[in-house]
């Protein structure tokens, strides 16, 4: 799998800084009660005694400590968008099938380190909770789910067409701040196309105990959209009709557009969490790897 492969080509970031390696899935120097049995020694000045074990001890006739190594692990949580608005593209890749590579990638590398990963996936109608786990076999139901979801997006469906959305991007947030995870590096990946102040409300309340990232996904149409011939456009039941004549339109648009971008990037980096771009050109696992990498150069 193209995304198993690439999981090994970078590392995500805690919210400190956008290249910096993350500590979880390794094993702590600090000797105390853990998670797993290192060994025996003998008993030396200043020892805790109640680290003492008696069976050993009279075995021995010497007093012996059972020393432990404790495990510094972190859960990674994704927040994976696959609503309605996910389901687009111009070029090679459907924004809802990017996000879905890109989770695939990342997580693999987050079960590589040791970590649990746990995942939130939202819909227009529903989410589907997976508590953090270190399981390959748990990890491949997210991915299930998240087939599932995008097997979904391109049915035909008439009820959706006038229907209003009932979850949101704040919504999903919402939801995952009742899970109320703590430690935890939480990574968003969605378009941001209904990013609000409600959702910066939410990021601050789930950054007080844990890491955040960000990854936006776009299609370069929605960054610039450039009008040289008669397009249309559609919902799936109304169509409209754009033309190079309506100059004016097309440039509040993209102006609209960028500022709007702008305004998430630059509020999102005020609150030092590090935000990610990719696009729907076929190239976002690269284009993740070098920016995870700190800009440097990625083989394909």
């Amino acid at each position: 799998m193209l995304t198993k492969q690439s999981s090994g080509e970078f590392t995500l970031p805690s919210s400190h800084h956008i290249v910096s390696r993350l500590s979880g899935g390794h094993l702590s120097g600090y000797r105390g009660r853990g998670l797993d049995f290192e060994e025996f020694r003998q008993y030396q000045s200043g020892d805790d005694v109640r680290n003492i074990d008696w069976l050993v001890t009279m075995k021995t006739n010497q007093p012996h400590l059972r020393i432990f190594q404790e495990e510094k692990d972190r859960s990674v949580l994704f927040c994976v968008d696959h609503s309605r608005h996910m389901f687009f593209s111009t070029l090679e890749t459907m924004k809802s099938v990017v996000v879905a590579h890109v989770m695939a990638a990342c997580s693999w590398q987050v079960l590589r380190q040791g970590d649990r990963v746990g995942a939130m996936v939202f819909g227009d109608n529903s989410s589907d909770w997976f508590p953090p786990r270190r399981s390959q076999g748990e990890l491949l139901n997210v991915f299930r789910a998240l087939a599932e979801r995008g097997l979904d997006l391109a049915k035909k469906d008439d009820s959706r067409k006038t229907s209003e959305p009932e979850y949101n991007l704040d919504h999903a947030l919402y939801r995952l701040s009742l899970k109320k995870p703590k430690g935890a590096l939480i990574v968003l990946i969605s378009d941001f196309s209904d990013f609000d102040s409600q959702s910066i409300r939410r990021l601050t309340q789930l950054k007080r105990h844990n890491d955040l990232m960000c990854i936006a996904v776009q299609d370069p149409m929605e960054q610039s959209l450039l009008v040289d011939e008669t397009l249309c456009f559609s919902d799936g039941e109304y169509q409209i009709a754009i033309e190079p004549g309506f100059a004016a339109k097309i440039a509040n648009y993209n102006s609209s557009w960028q500022r709007r971008q702008r305004d998430v990037k630059v509020s999102l980096q005020s609150m030092g969490i590090p935000y990610v771009e990719l696009d729907t050109s076929g190239e976002h696992l690269f284009q993740l790897t070098a920016q995870l990498n700190g800009g440097k150069n990625v083989k394909k």
